[in-house]
Protein backbone atom coordinates (compact mmCIF):
# COMPACT_ATOMS: atom_id res chain seq x y z
CA UNK A 1 0.00 0.00 0.00
CA UNK A 2 3.06 2.21 1.08
CA UNK A 3 4.46 1.60 -2.19
CA UNK A 4 1.74 2.57 -4.73
CA UNK A 5 1.05 6.03 -2.51
CA UNK A 6 4.34 6.84 -3.20
CA UNK A 7 4.13 6.27 -6.82
CA UNK A 8 1.33 7.62 -6.80
CA UNK A 9 2.40 10.64 -5.59
CA UNK A 10 5.55 10.66 -7.72
CA UNK A 11 3.49 10.91 -11.22
CA UNK A 12 1.25 13.29 -9.49
CA UNK A 13 4.04 15.45 -9.46
CA UNK A 14 5.53 14.80 -12.43
CA UNK A 15 2.11 15.40 -14.42
CA UNK A 16 1.88 19.17 -11.91
CA UNK A 17 5.37 19.90 -13.31
CA UNK A 18 5.03 18.94 -17.02
CA UNK A 19 2.04 21.28 -16.80
CA UNK A 20 4.02 24.09 -15.41
CA UNK A 21 6.70 23.49 -18.07
CA UNK A 22 4.07 23.65 -20.72
CA UNK A 23 2.38 26.87 -19.96
CA UNK A 24 5.93 28.53 -18.63
CA UNK A 25 7.18 27.32 -22.28
CA UNK A 26 3.38 29.05 -23.59
CA UNK A 27 4.17 32.15 -21.69
CA UNK A 28 7.87 32.44 -22.95
CA UNK A 29 6.24 32.23 -26.58
CA UNK A 30 3.77 35.16 -25.64
CA UNK A 31 5.94 37.15 -24.69
CA UNK A 32 8.18 37.05 -27.65
CA UNK A 33 5.86 37.82 -29.73
CA UNK A 34 4.43 40.77 -27.73
CA UNK A 35 7.96 42.08 -27.61
CA UNK A 36 7.90 41.62 -31.33
CA UNK A 37 4.54 43.60 -31.84
CA UNK A 38 5.68 46.52 -29.42
CA UNK A 39 3.58 45.08 -26.81
CA UNK A 40 6.58 45.59 -24.27
CA UNK A 41 4.89 45.99 -21.06
CA UNK A 42 3.18 42.80 -20.77
CA UNK A 43 6.46 40.82 -21.48
CA UNK A 44 7.73 41.23 -17.33
CA UNK A 45 4.26 39.85 -16.47
CA UNK A 46 4.41 36.59 -18.56
CA UNK A 47 8.01 35.79 -17.23
CA UNK A 48 8.63 37.12 -13.77
CA UNK A 49 6.87 33.85 -12.45
CA UNK A 50 8.25 31.10 -14.50
CA UNK A 51 11.67 32.72 -13.92
CA UNK A 52 11.54 31.75 -10.10
CA UNK A 53 10.04 28.63 -10.71
CA UNK A 54 9.35 27.05 -14.27
CA UNK A 55 11.86 27.24 -16.69
CA UNK A 56 15.25 25.24 -17.27
CA UNK A 57 18.52 26.91 -17.73
CA UNK A 58 18.09 27.13 -21.19
CA UNK A 59 14.90 28.67 -21.30
CA UNK A 60 15.87 30.87 -18.10
CA UNK A 61 18.70 32.49 -20.40
CA UNK A 62 16.45 33.28 -23.48
CA UNK A 63 13.81 34.66 -21.18
CA UNK A 64 16.87 36.78 -18.69
CA UNK A 65 17.88 38.48 -22.45
CA UNK A 66 14.46 39.20 -23.49
CA UNK A 67 13.17 40.76 -20.25
CA UNK A 68 16.67 42.57 -20.14
CA UNK A 69 15.95 43.86 -24.11
CA UNK A 70 12.57 44.85 -22.85
CA UNK A 71 13.68 47.32 -19.92
CA UNK A 72 16.17 48.70 -21.87
CA UNK A 73 13.47 49.69 -24.53
CA UNK A 74 10.97 51.26 -21.88
CA UNK A 75 14.11 52.81 -20.05
CA UNK A 76 13.92 51.22 -17.01
CA UNK A 77 17.88 50.64 -17.22
CA UNK A 78 18.83 49.30 -13.36
CA UNK A 79 16.51 46.55 -14.10
CA UNK A 80 17.68 45.81 -17.28
CA UNK A 81 21.61 46.08 -15.48
CA UNK A 82 20.29 43.68 -12.91
CA UNK A 83 18.50 41.15 -15.00
CA UNK A 84 21.86 40.96 -17.66
CA UNK A 85 23.26 40.20 -14.30
CA UNK A 86 21.42 37.22 -13.16
CA UNK A 87 21.69 35.73 -16.49
CA UNK A 88 25.30 36.63 -16.15
CA UNK A 89 25.13 34.19 -12.91
CA UNK A 90 23.38 31.89 -14.82
CA UNK A 91 25.79 31.03 -17.58
CA UNK A 92 29.15 32.70 -17.07
CA UNK A 93 30.38 32.76 -20.12
CA UNK A 94 27.48 34.43 -21.54
CA UNK A 95 28.79 37.14 -24.46
CA UNK A 96 27.46 39.40 -26.42
CA UNK A 97 29.16 40.18 -29.41
CA UNK A 98 29.05 43.54 -31.02
CA UNK A 99 27.29 43.71 -34.48
CA UNK A 100 24.98 41.30 -34.18
CA UNK A 101 23.11 41.94 -30.91
CA UNK A 102 21.55 45.14 -30.86
CA UNK A 103 23.79 48.00 -29.87
CA UNK A 104 22.16 49.03 -26.62
CA UNK A 105 22.59 45.58 -24.68
CA UNK A 106 25.99 45.36 -26.32
CA UNK A 107 27.01 49.03 -24.30
CA UNK A 108 24.98 47.37 -21.57
CA UNK A 109 27.08 44.30 -21.23
CA UNK A 110 30.86 46.62 -21.33
CA UNK A 111 29.48 48.14 -18.75
CA UNK A 112 29.35 45.10 -16.06
CA UNK A 113 32.55 43.68 -14.56
CA UNK A 114 32.66 40.41 -16.47
CA UNK A 115 36.41 39.80 -15.69
CA UNK A 116 37.23 36.65 -14.12
CA UNK A 117 38.27 37.35 -10.49
CA UNK A 118 40.16 34.16 -9.44
CA UNK A 119 40.30 30.57 -10.42
CA UNK A 120 40.62 27.25 -8.48
CA UNK A 121 41.43 24.15 -9.56
CA UNK A 122 42.10 20.55 -9.03
CA UNK A 123 45.18 19.40 -10.52
CA UNK A 124 46.88 15.60 -11.36
CA UNK A 125 50.32 14.76 -13.57
CA UNK A 126 53.29 13.06 -13.57
CA UNK A 127 56.95 13.31 -13.12
CA UNK A 128 60.06 12.30 -14.29
CA UNK A 129 63.12 12.58 -12.05
CA UNK A 130 66.31 13.21 -13.46
CA UNK A 131 69.21 13.08 -10.53
CA UNK A 132 72.66 14.97 -10.78
CA UNK A 133 75.43 13.41 -8.96
CA UNK A 134 76.91 16.22 -6.20
CA UNK A 135 79.06 13.97 -4.62
CA UNK A 136 80.06 10.18 -5.03
CA UNK A 137 80.89 7.80 -2.42
CA UNK A 138 82.71 4.41 -3.09
CA UNK A 139 81.35 1.57 -2.24
CA UNK A 140 84.29 -0.47 -3.48
CA UNK A 141 88.16 -0.10 -2.14
CA UNK A 142 89.13 -0.20 -5.86
CA UNK A 143 86.50 2.62 -7.17
CA UNK A 144 86.00 1.05 -10.23
CA UNK A 145 82.93 0.85 -10.30
CA UNK A 146 80.30 1.94 -12.74
CA UNK A 147 77.21 3.45 -11.41
CA UNK A 148 73.67 4.67 -13.28
CA UNK A 149 71.18 6.43 -12.06
CA UNK A 150 67.71 5.79 -13.92
CA UNK A 151 65.27 8.50 -14.49
CA UNK A 152 61.40 6.95 -13.29
CA UNK A 153 58.38 8.47 -13.73
CA UNK A 154 56.04 8.62 -11.05
CA UNK A 155 51.97 9.11 -11.72
CA UNK A 156 51.43 10.01 -8.04
CA UNK A 157 50.90 13.98 -8.22
CA UNK A 158 47.52 15.55 -7.19
CA UNK A 159 46.96 18.71 -5.64
CA UNK A 160 45.05 21.99 -5.64
CA UNK A 161 45.57 25.25 -7.52
CA UNK A 162 44.28 29.32 -6.93
CA UNK A 163 45.04 31.54 -9.38
CA UNK A 164 44.42 35.24 -9.27
CA UNK A 165 44.98 37.45 -12.42
CA UNK A 166 46.43 40.80 -11.05
CA UNK A 167 45.24 41.89 -14.92
CA UNK A 168 44.47 40.33 -17.76
CA UNK A 169 48.40 38.81 -18.68
CA UNK A 170 49.84 38.63 -15.35
CA UNK A 171 48.31 35.93 -13.26
CA UNK A 172 49.79 34.77 -9.90
CA UNK A 173 48.95 31.85 -7.97
CA UNK A 174 49.73 29.40 -5.29
CA UNK A 175 49.72 25.06 -5.55
CA UNK A 176 49.67 22.73 -3.05
CA UNK A 177 50.20 19.41 -4.09
CA UNK A 178 51.32 15.90 -3.25
CA UNK A 179 54.48 14.43 -5.54
CA UNK A 180 56.03 11.16 -5.52
CA UNK A 181 59.16 11.06 -6.79
CA UNK A 182 61.43 7.91 -8.09
CA UNK A 183 64.74 6.81 -9.26
CA UNK A 184 66.49 3.70 -10.10
CA UNK A 185 70.05 2.56 -9.17
CA UNK A 186 72.69 0.53 -10.44
CA UNK A 187 76.16 0.08 -10.14
CA UNK A 188 78.88 -2.67 -11.34
CA UNK A 189 81.82 -2.98 -9.46
CA UNK A 190 85.17 -4.89 -10.69
CA UNK A 191 86.73 -7.24 -8.01
CA UNK A 192 90.69 -7.93 -8.04
CA UNK A 193 90.14 -11.73 -9.65
CA UNK A 194 87.95 -9.79 -12.79
CA UNK A 195 84.52 -11.15 -11.44
CA UNK A 196 81.85 -8.82 -11.26
CA UNK A 197 79.42 -7.82 -8.60
CA UNK A 198 76.29 -5.44 -8.62
CA UNK A 199 73.82 -3.29 -6.40
CA UNK A 200 70.37 -2.11 -7.94
CA UNK A 201 67.60 -1.11 -6.07
CA UNK A 202 64.89 1.40 -6.85
CA UNK A 203 64.16 4.82 -4.90
CA UNK A 204 60.42 6.25 -4.22
CA UNK A 205 60.43 9.91 -2.28
CA UNK A 206 57.10 10.95 -1.09
CA UNK A 207 56.52 14.73 -0.29
CA UNK A 208 54.41 17.65 0.01
CA UNK A 209 54.79 20.53 -2.59
CA UNK A 210 54.28 24.57 -2.13
CA UNK A 211 54.33 25.38 -5.43
CA UNK A 212 53.99 29.88 -5.75
CA UNK A 213 54.09 30.84 -9.74
CA UNK A 214 53.74 33.82 -11.92
CA UNK A 215 52.66 33.63 -15.33
CA UNK A 216 51.96 35.57 -18.29
CA UNK A 217 49.27 34.83 -20.21
CA UNK A 218 47.25 35.46 -23.40
CA UNK A 219 43.48 35.34 -23.59
CA UNK A 220 41.92 34.21 -26.66
CA UNK A 221 38.74 32.87 -24.59
CA UNK A 222 38.90 29.56 -25.96
CA UNK A 223 42.40 29.01 -24.71
CA UNK A 224 45.02 31.13 -22.93
CA UNK A 225 48.48 29.72 -23.36
CA UNK A 226 50.77 30.81 -21.02
CA UNK A 227 54.77 30.56 -19.73
CA UNK A 228 55.08 30.32 -16.24
CA UNK A 229 57.86 30.47 -13.55
CA UNK A 230 57.66 29.83 -10.01
CA UNK A 231 59.17 28.68 -6.76
CA UNK A 232 58.61 25.53 -4.91
CA UNK A 233 59.35 24.02 -1.64
CA UNK A 234 59.21 20.68 -0.37
CA UNK A 235 58.49 18.78 3.03
CA UNK A 236 60.26 15.01 2.20
CA UNK A 237 58.06 12.68 4.57
CA UNK A 238 58.83 9.57 3.19
CA UNK A 239 62.30 7.52 2.10
CA UNK A 240 61.63 3.75 0.31
CA UNK A 241 63.79 1.56 -0.92
CA UNK A 242 62.69 -1.29 -2.87
CA UNK A 243 63.82 -4.73 -4.96
CA UNK A 244 67.42 -4.52 -3.46
CA UNK A 245 69.57 -6.20 -4.77
CA UNK A 246 73.59 -6.42 -3.78
CA UNK A 247 75.91 -8.41 -5.06
CA UNK A 248 78.34 -8.40 -1.91
CA UNK A 249 79.05 -11.33 0.08
CA UNK A 250 78.86 -8.85 3.07
CA UNK A 251 75.00 -7.56 3.38
CA UNK A 252 72.12 -5.66 5.71
CA UNK A 253 68.48 -7.06 5.28
CA UNK A 254 66.50 -5.39 2.58
CA UNK A 255 63.76 -4.72 5.72
CA UNK A 256 66.53 -2.52 7.57
CA UNK A 257 67.85 -0.50 4.32
CA UNK A 258 64.16 0.60 4.12
CA UNK A 259 63.73 1.30 7.33
CA UNK A 260 63.65 4.84 8.32
CA UNK A 261 66.93 5.10 10.72
CA UNK A 262 69.18 3.67 7.40
CA UNK A 263 67.21 5.97 5.47
CA UNK A 264 64.99 9.10 6.27
CA UNK A 265 67.68 9.67 8.97
CA UNK A 266 70.00 10.41 6.74
CA UNK A 267 68.33 12.54 3.81
CA UNK A 268 67.31 16.05 3.76
CA UNK A 269 63.53 16.58 5.09
CA UNK A 270 63.21 19.97 3.61
CA UNK A 271 63.93 20.87 -0.01
CA UNK A 272 63.95 23.73 -2.64
CA UNK A 273 63.44 24.56 -6.45
CA UNK A 274 63.16 26.68 -8.84
CA UNK A 275 60.63 25.90 -11.99
CA UNK A 276 59.35 26.82 -15.44
CA UNK A 277 56.95 26.21 -17.56
CA UNK A 278 54.67 26.50 -20.58
CA UNK A 279 51.42 25.37 -20.91
CA UNK A 280 47.40 26.12 -21.82
CA UNK A 281 44.25 27.09 -20.67
CA UNK A 282 41.34 25.59 -22.76
CA UNK A 283 37.93 26.33 -22.05
CA UNK A 284 35.46 23.42 -21.74
CA UNK A 285 31.91 24.66 -20.73
CA UNK A 286 32.05 27.17 -18.61
CA UNK A 287 35.04 26.52 -17.00
CA UNK A 288 38.59 25.98 -18.32
CA UNK A 289 41.09 23.18 -18.55
CA UNK A 290 44.50 23.31 -18.16
CA UNK A 291 47.75 21.19 -19.64
CA UNK A 292 51.50 22.32 -18.08
CA UNK A 293 54.30 21.04 -18.47
CA UNK A 294 57.99 22.33 -17.22
CA UNK A 295 61.02 21.34 -14.79
CA UNK A 296 61.80 21.82 -11.27
CA UNK A 297 65.51 22.28 -10.41
CA UNK A 298 65.90 21.32 -6.61
CA UNK A 299 68.94 22.96 -5.86
CA UNK A 300 69.86 21.49 -2.03
CA UNK A 301 71.46 17.89 -1.80
CA UNK A 302 70.34 14.70 -1.03
CA UNK A 303 71.58 14.34 2.30
CA UNK A 304 71.22 16.10 6.02
CA UNK A 305 74.25 17.81 8.00
CA UNK A 306 74.32 14.03 9.73
CA UNK A 307 74.81 11.97 6.87
CA UNK A 308 77.45 13.96 5.57
CA UNK A 309 79.98 13.36 8.47
CA UNK A 310 82.92 10.79 8.67
CA UNK A 311 81.42 8.73 11.44
CA UNK A 312 78.03 8.11 9.40
CA UNK A 313 79.84 8.34 5.81
CA UNK A 314 80.43 4.79 4.91
CA UNK A 315 77.10 2.78 4.41
CA UNK A 316 73.60 2.68 5.12
CA UNK A 317 73.87 0.61 8.70
CA UNK A 318 77.55 0.10 7.98
CA UNK A 319 76.38 -2.88 6.30
CA UNK A 320 79.43 -2.65 3.57
CA UNK A 321 76.96 -1.79 1.02
CA UNK A 322 74.23 0.72 -0.23
CA UNK A 323 76.85 3.92 0.40
CA UNK A 324 74.81 7.53 -0.33
CA UNK A 325 75.70 9.63 -2.60
CA UNK A 326 74.92 12.90 -2.65
CA UNK A 327 72.85 14.20 -4.92
CA UNK A 328 70.32 17.08 -6.57
CA UNK A 329 67.88 16.59 -9.23
CA UNK A 330 65.41 17.47 -12.10
CA UNK A 331 61.67 16.81 -12.18
CA UNK A 332 60.16 17.27 -15.28
CA UNK A 333 56.39 17.15 -14.69
CA UNK A 334 53.01 17.50 -16.62
CA UNK A 335 50.24 18.57 -14.89
CA UNK A 336 46.47 18.42 -15.71
CA UNK A 337 44.11 20.79 -14.04
CA UNK A 338 40.44 21.72 -14.05
CA UNK A 339 39.63 25.20 -13.29
CA UNK A 340 36.49 26.71 -12.13
CA UNK A 341 36.21 30.34 -12.87
CA UNK A 342 34.34 32.71 -10.34
CA UNK A 343 33.47 35.88 -11.07
CA UNK A 344 31.81 39.19 -9.11
CA UNK A 345 29.37 40.78 -12.19
CA UNK A 346 28.27 44.43 -11.23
Amino acid sequence: MKIFIITISFIVLASIQLVAQSSCERNLNEARADYSSGNLYAVPGKLNDCLENGFDKTQKIVALRLLTLTYININQQEKARSTLIKLLNIKTDYQVIDNVDPSELYSLYNSIDTDIKYFIGVTFGTNLNYIRLVDYRSTNPLGNEAPNYIPKFSLEQIGIQYLYPLVKSIVVGAELQYQNQRYGYFERNESLDGSFTTIEYQSSNSGINLNLMARYMKDFYQWKPFVEIGATGRGNFNYQISNYINGFSESVDEENIAGPESVLDRRAIFNFAVNANIGTMIKIGENYGEVKLGVSNYFRNHLNDLARQEAVKTTVLNGMVLKDDDIANLVFQLNLTFNIPFFNFQ
